[in-house]
């Protein structure tokens, strides 16, 4: 009787025999499932990356956009709340409310119109409605007139009846308004209240949304994206009314998120992505994008065709280099590949290591930078860092333990973190505490950073710097020896996360220069095995005192290099020349003001900015911007800077120079840096935000530069404005 179970073990030796006699094929049949198999990776992974990065670019132009839309409405919103202002203080006066909203209007080209309605019967004498209003013209022109009236009943106007309800400033939805604007608008509206805090009027502003258009219309980064803007009540105020917006809303109506992503299926292969993102304030706005599924990933499925097509003819040469070569001779060619790579990797490495570091060569009027890394290898340990953020110099020098992949690895994520920790921050010691604490975690290898980290204030060269187990810098003086500022002894980076570190402070004269280097400078080795040391570098700073940052480090390279001479390179080598050179605000005017941190000495300011930048002979409009950015800023110190219940005082100096007008903010209340705020908060009504909000984007907005300083127990707020260029 025949054996069964012996057919399959045949059919089994057969399969392997064939493999054995036919190696050549097996290993191309296994390249050709792992080149599909890496292929197959590849493309999935591709697709979550590139839809990744679709989702980050659409919702960054998203934010954008209504970025730029929270702009233009947040001009009338300062407008109407400052105008609720001069509402309060000229109640008495009636008649005078015509001219106001009149001059209001032609002064604010941005606002169609502008009306303050009074409670009824408020004035008996005017009757029981009354409205002054302003409304711009088809021409041009700003026409006044007394809009309320039995058929224009205000108070049944959502702007009216919201806001009065409510207390509150309010947006209404879009509307067409026959009797004031005459067109279709959207009005923004802001309770007036008498001394006992009763609402006696509305004063209201009307934005007319045409400019809507050229925002919604910014460059896609996609061609195939679909904008659309939709109000509070889900009403379109812009974009086409079709199929794809009505099914992009119903999906987001029906999620309770304030901003998302949602995908609408259309066929079975094609797909819209929908985003959604509020527009932020209180209009209750929703933006929508919707982009192709088809456009996105379009090129992908190109590529993908292409690597099909050359992992065939790499198949195919693959085939061809087996069938030829040894089994020696491949050993030794994937060996020399193997080093190919190695090299061209380490060689990649080096230039993205470089290409990290800052341009090596700054000049400015109140500073020059000049930098130097070289590596021992092609890849080092070393790294230096510098940038100019709100008239601050924030700059670093480290030197990693080791050398090599491991320290350049160390290196940039020490260099990233210096840059993440300085961007809202102006403490040096809070950012070396950031870096050490985000360094130590996981830090399995033991390694660490010696760091120098300085801010330097460039209007008055006060410097703090925080030193954690760094070389302490040369300072070059003229009429001076060149000497090491005092730096305590801290622990290098990434120890323990426990270290404190404390900041230290010192003064840079015009002139100066500061000197930073690594111990490649100090260790350097000739051929004698004698280090190049200290003295050597003393001796050589004793002669660059008037020298450029450039010839400094010039200087210092040559004369380590003699005394080297062709010896290896035994560590990295990196040294930074700051040389500070400040310049002098000469002033053709100055004006001084004392205030007391009492809103009612807002009126008071007022008149006195007003009355400065007309002396100034300023532009109209430049004056209008620097007096904006200035009463905001003081407002929101005589609101902020002092505890409740305390008194203080603020003392304010507008300074012009024939270029350039100057303001300085001083205060003796709570330590508080604008400039370390990361963004608004425009979940808060407009008279909670403060200057590290809203208001510090406006004020950025409207002047050249912003710079805090804390000094001798007092905040000082400096804003710049160049108007004649």
């Amino acid at each position: 009787m025949p054996n069964k179970g012996k057919a399959p073990e045949n059919w089994w030796k057969r399969i392997g025999n064939f493999f054995k006699t036919h190696s050549n094929l097996t290993v191309i049949l296994a390249a050709a499932l792992l080149l599909e198999l890496t292929t197959g990776v590849l493309y999935y992974n591709a697709q979550n990356i590139i839809h990744e990065m679709m989702g980050r670019l659409v919702r960054q132009e998203m934010k954008g956009i209504a970025m730029n839309i929270r702009k233009q409405l947040s001009k009338a919103e300062v407008v109407i709340n400052n105008y609720t202002w001069v509402v309060t203080g000229d109640i008495e006066q009636p008649a005078w409310m015509f001219e106001s909203t009149r001059r209001l209007v032609e002064h604010n080209p941005f606002l169609h119109g502008c009306g303050v309605a009074f409670v009824p019967n408020y004035y008996p004498e005017k009757g029981y409605w009354f409205e002054p209003y302003a409304g711009r013209r088809p021409d041009g022109s700003v026409k006044s007139m007394q809009l309320g009236s039995k058929s224009h009943d205000y108070t049944k106007l959502e702007a009216y009846s919201y806001t009065v309800e409510h207390d509150s400033d309010h947006w209404s939805e879009p509307y067409y308004d026959p009797d004031g604007a005459q067109s279709v608008v959207m009005t923004y509206s802001s309770p007036a209240h008498d001394d006992k805090g009763n609402i006696v009027a509305v004063v209201a502003a009307d934005i007319s949304l045409e400019w809507l258009s050229d925002i919604m219309d910014t460059p896609n980064s996609y061609k195939s994206i679909r904008r659309f803007l939709v109000s509070r009540e889900y009403k379109l105020i812009s974009g086409d009314d079709d199929p794809v917006y009505h099914q992009a809303l119903a999906l987001v109506r029906s999620d309770d998120s304030l901003t998302g992503y949602l995908t609408l299926t259309e066929g079975k292969h094609r797909k819209q992505h929908v985003f959604y993102y509020p527009v932020g304030g209180i209009t209750g706005w929703t933006l929508i994008c919707v982009c192709s599924d088809r456009e996105i990933f379009a090129p992908l499925r190109k590529t993908h065709l292409a690597l099909l097509l050359l992992s065939l003819a790499g198949l195919m040469l693959m085939g061809f280099i087996v069938w030829r070569t040894t089994r020696n001779l491949e050993r030794l060619r994937k060996t020399n590949a193997e080093k190919e790579r190695i090299g061209g990797e380490l060689h990649a490495a080096s230039q993205i290591q470089q290409s990290m570091l800052p341009a090596s060569h700054m000049q400015r009027d109140d500073v020059a930078i000049e930098g130097f890394l070289a590596p021992a290898r092609e890849v080092g340990g070393d790294l230096y860092d510098y940038f100019v953020r709100d008239e601050k110099l924030f700059f670093c020098i480290g030197d990693v333990s080791g050398k090599g992949a491991p320290a350049a690895m160390l290196m940039a994520v020490t260099q990233a973190l210096f840059r993440s920790a300085s961007a809202h921050e102006s403490n040096p010691a809070r950012i070396m505490h950031t870096i050490n604490q985000t360094t130590c975690q996981g830090n399995e290898a033991n390694m660490f950073v010696t760091l120098f980290i300085g801010v330097l204030d460039l209007p008055t060269g006060h410097l703090r710097y925080c030193n954690a187990g760094h070389d302490a810098p040369f300072l070059l003086l003229a009429g001076a020896k060149p000497a090491t500022i005092d730096c305590a002894a801290n622990l290098p980076v990434g120890l323990f996360e426990e270290t404190r570190y404390n900041v230290q402070e010192t003064h840079l004269a015009g002139g100066s220069t500061l000197f930073l280097y690594t111990d490649g400078l100090t260790e350097a080795m000739n051929n004698a095995h004698k280090l190049f040391g200290m003295e050597r570098v003393v001796a050589v700073l004793a002669g660059c005192v008037d020298l450029t940052p450039k010839a400094v480090l010039a200087e210092a390279e040559q004369s380590m290099h003699a005394f080297v001479g062709d010896a290896e390179q035994s560590d990295d080598l990196t040294m930074l020349a700051i040389r500070y050179t400040p310049t002098q605000f000469e002033s053709i005017m100055s004006e001084t003001i004392v205030l007391k941190n009492d809103v009612q000495e807002v009126a008071r300011f007022s008149d006195f900015i007003k009355s400065a930048t007309e002396r100034m002979g300023i532009e109209k409009s430049a004056a209008q911007e620097i007096r904006l950015a200035i009463e905001e800023a003081v407002v929101n110190v005589i609101r902020y800077a002092y505890p409740a219940d305390t008194e203080g005082s603020i003392e304010v100096g507008v300074m012009f120079d024939g270029k350039s007008v100057k303001a300085t903010i001083v205060d003796s209340g709570v330590p508080f840096d604008p400039t370390a705020k990361e963004k608004a908060d425009t979940t808060l009504a407009a008279e909670e935000r403060q200057i590290g909000g809203l208001g510090i984007l406006l004020v950025r907005e409207l002047m050249d530069s912003i710079n805090y300083e804390y000094s001798g127990g007092r905040n000082i707020l400096t804003l710049v404005k160049t108007v004649n260029r």
